[in-house]
């Protein structure tokens, strides 16, 4: 591996001109730069590359020393793209050459609104500075030039231990956090100069002078912590614009004092970056060696007004210009509101209409008509591109045309283009029509879980039902939100809209399982609107309790896979009568799914009743396959999720008794359920305290049980036809309260692992546990009968919470897994919780 180094020896070509404007200081003492990562590594958006970006940093920084300085020795751990440095290949390399100074270059990234610097020195988990000192010093210093030059906020400069919290290391190893920090034997600090992953910042990194730009504060930040006055920089630079729109102009001629900078183009540079010709633009300029004197700083562009500025550079620093250009094209809308040719237009909704560029107010509103004719009240937002009309209301189901006529002006004279074809002269026009008076917001017409009501599941589907249907844009997962009364924080939740019967049903769903025994409130937010543009005025809250008693959840079936193989169509069962035989049929459903388990698909029922009949009864009978089974007893609560209709018919449950006889008359059958709900609800037997219903058997439950069928029936005056969906049903049991106790986070071990859902299961389930205390490490481990590892989850979120860890096995797992019984443990610090699961091919 060969590591570069720059040397004095080098300047003995130079002229000796240039040795005359050298800065002294600097002999003697030499630098290490790294700049981070190699090759095309950690790229970020638009596919610009952090190691490509670092190393053309590090080069600019090292020309600036050997061609300004009498710095001894500027050495780089890599000089091109093709080149792979390890991190222990880069620090053993200047611990070898006995560096004076190592100084790592890096951009940071993150979310694509964030663009700050950072500086990170090297530090000692008791919070004292590496030995030997000066990081600190040299990161305070560097943290503000660098901030200045890029013209964006900081982080700060901090310590690596310091800064690093969520970390462990350092109190494992001493500190200081970073490699580089800690293996080096010089002083050393490593510099983020904002984020790849910021769009503005991403394309100023692909400037070839920004980079010289991000170097110059460094060679700077040198200078001044060795005490050494800089000469007269000037420095002009800045970003060339749109004053309309703000947007950087590529190809942009700037000049000044005799010398000419064009800005950024698709064909000089941006096209190594996208295939897009429109897409990326930075408009920066830069001009550095210019006399510290008045001069004019002149901008051109094609299709713009050329613009002069007076300048004067300063001595100290970069002297930011920044210039925004007047565009020659013609004015045009980019967009209406209500879109022409819509309809069912809100007839008391505002009309807007946005605009290429600022316009001239008084000149617009003169040249638009509207017909039929219409009083409205004119607003501009948005720097006058933003027209927005207002009335009381318009007509109902009218057809309104509104027209611009080509005599509108901009705020700078450019006559109006009505057909966008950048030609001034010629009118827009476009019409709507209006649709019908509905001006009442939508109302919630129920709830699940039910107001004030207890017992409730401690991961619950809530259920929201509106009486029309809703704007979909307007439902967020700020929409609603819970919180246990015990905290002052509501937490969001996701949305899954539904439409049956032209009503609206939102289902959300926690974001992780609900604290047992505790008493929450549920709240929809203002802002859901109708269709027509109504607005929900107040918030609305539901309170209910989660069941203090622990369970554990058994799968029956998940309706994943064999869904027609298992079940029978309800003609084919000689039970079913009543019904209409071309509407009545099982189907299996990919789009109505449960969205608690994340389930991909469950088992549709179409059904159509005879009216004319006297008696009513659909069977849906499960013939075989894995759910056949599954044996009980009447110590458990059979549930399953049900996608209501609000139909007003009846469902229950039927399941075999004492097995392994199969007579007719062992059939038992829960109490009739009234379909009175839309959306996801989960259905409930307790078979141990609830009735049962009549049907064949003797009405008790006093054997061994498994799963025999669902069963439909028909109230005459309700829904004759209609659309029901069925998914994982599923048996538990409480726990013992003994086995309660021992395992309650709060008064044992400080955490509860809880049973996986569904079990058995196919492809994925779900394994839910609480920390009651802050923990330092939880992890949690799958082992199959034998005790070899097959999957295994680490660095978990150790904070006090509910959590659900989603496990695919397809993805997840080391090994191909075969149907069986497995364990999960789940470790908190030195403690472990294990479960066992069943996983069916």
């Amino acid at each position: 591996m060969k590591f570069f180094k720059y040397s004095v020896l080098f300047l003995l070509m130079l002229s000796s001109a240039l040795f005359s404007q050298q800065v002294t200081g600097l002999s003697g003492w030499n630098i290490f730069l790294d700049p981070g990562h190699s090759q095309n590594e950690n790229v970020g958006i638009y596919n610009i590359s952090e190691a490509k970006r670092n190393l053309r940093v590090a080069l600019r920084l090292s020309e600036l020393l050997l061609e300004n300085t009498d710095i001894d020795t500027v050495y780089l751990s890599r000089t091109n793209d093709q080149q792979q440095v390890s991190l222990s290949q880069r620090t053993d390399r200047a611990n070898s050459l006995a560096a004076a100074w190592y100084h790592s270059i890096h951009s940071n990234a993150g979310s694509p609104d964030r663009d700050e610097t950072l500086l990170l020195w090297g530090q000692y988990y008791n919070g004292q500075e590496k030995v030997p000192h000066g990081g600190k010093k040299m990161s305070s210093i560097m943290v503000d030039l660098l901030t200045r030059g890029m013209r964006t906020t900081t982080l700060g400069s901090f310590g690596d231990c310091s800064f690093y919290t969520w970390s462990n290391w350092c109190q494992q190893s001493g500190g200081p956090y970073l490699h580089v920090n800690r293996t080096t034997t010089m002083p050393s600090e490593l510099s983020e100069a904002g984020y790849h992953t910021n769009p503005k910042q991403a394309q100023l990194f692909m400037n070839y002078f920004w980079k010289k730009l991000e170097a110059t504060t460094f060679y700077w930040s040198i200078l001044k912590f060795h005490g050494i006055e800089r000469p007269a920089e000037g420095i002009v630079t800045g970003i060339i614009s749109d004053i309309d729109s703000r947007i950087p102009i590529n190809g942009a001629v700037v000049s000044i004092n005799g010398r000419v900078d064009t800005t950024d183009t698709y064909e000089s540079v941006f096209h190594n970056y996208s295939h897009d010709p429109n897409q990326l633009h930075n408009g920066f300029y830069y001009f550095d060696g210019l006399p510290i004197e008045p001069m004019k700083l002149i901008v051109s562009a094609e299709n713009y007004n050329a613009d002069t500025v007076q300048v004067t550079p300063s001595d100290t620093f970069f002297t930011f210009v920044d210039v925004q250009l007047i565009s020659q094209v013609p004015p045009r809308v980019v967009s209406t509101t209500p879109a022409a040719g819509d309809t069912n237009v809100t007839a008391w909704n505002d009309i807007v209409i946005e605009f290429s560029r600022r316009m001239d107010a008084a000149s617009v509103v003169h040249n638009l008509t509207v017909s039929p004719e219409t009083q409205f009240q004119y607003i501009w937002q948005q720097n006058s591109t933003k027209l927005i009309m207002r009335t009381d209301t318009l007509q109902y189901l009218t057809t309104y045309t509104i027209n611009i006529s080509a005599d509108a002006q901009d705020n700078w004279g450019h006559f109006f283009d009505g057909n966008g074809d950048s030609v001034a002269g010629d009118d827009f026009s476009f019409s709507f029509k209006t649709g019908s008076s509905d001006r009442e917001p939508p109302k919630i017409v129920s709830s699940y879980p039910p107001i004030n009501a207890t017992e409730v599941e401690n991961f619950p589907i809530i259920n929201i039902t509106f009486d029309e249907k809703i704007d979909t844009s307007t439902v967020t997962a700020n929409s609603f939100k819970i919180k246990n009364t015990a905290t002052a924080i509501f937490e969001k939740v996701t949305p899954f809209h539904y439409l049956v019967n032209d009503q609206s049903v939102i289902c959300y769903v926690p974001q992780q399982p609900l604290q047992n025994g505790v008493k929450y409130i549920g709240r929809v937010f203002p802002g859901i609107t109708d269709v027509f543009g109504n607005r929900m005025p107040r918030y609305k809250s539901l309170v209910f309790t989660v069941t203090s008693r622990q369970y554990e959840t058994s799968s029956i079936e998940p309706f994943e896979s064999d869904i027609t193989a298992n079940w029978w169509d309800p003609s084919s069962s000689g039970s079913t009568t009543g019904i209409q035989p071309d509407t009545t049929f099982r189907f299996v459903s990919h789009e109505i799914v449960n969205p608690l388990t994340q389930s991909t698909s469950s088992l549709g029922l179409s059904y159509g009743w005879n009216e004319s009949a006297s008696d009513w009864l659909i069977r849906i009978y499960l013939s075989g396959g894995a759910p056949k089974n599954i044996h009980f007893d009447k110590n458990h609560i059979l549930e399953m999720y049900i996608f209501g209709d609000g139909s007003g018919n009846k469902f229950r449950f039927c399941v075999d008794d004492k097995v392994p006889q199969t007579a007719a008359a062992n059939h038992e059958v829960s109490p009739w359920y009234t379909i009175d709900w839309l959306g996801w609800k989960l259905v409930k037997w307790d078979m141990s305290t609830d009735s049962t219903g009549t049907w064949l058997g003797d009405g008790n439950l006093d054997g061994t049980l498994r799963f025999d069928s669902i069963q439909l029936s028909h109230q005459p005056g309700t829904a004759e036809i209609g659309l029901l969906y069925f998914d994982d049903l599923q048996i538990k049991s409480p726990l013992p309260t003994s086995v309660a106790q021992e395992e309650n986070p709060e008064q044992i071990r400080g955490f509860f692992l809880g049973q996986n859902y569904p079990n058995p299961f196919n492809n994925a389930t779900a394994i839910p546990y609480q920390l009651s205390e802050k923990a330092n490490s939880v992890s949690l481990l799958i082992f199959n009968s034998l005790g070899q590892k097959v999957a295994s989850f680490s660095d978990l979120n150790a904070e006090p919470g509910n959590y659900l860890l989603h496990w695919q096995t397809d993805n997840n797992a080391s090994q191909p897994l075969s149907s069986g019984l497995y364990y999960y443990e789940l470790h908190v610090d030195d403690q472990t919780q294990s479960r066992r699961m069943i996983y069916l091919k």
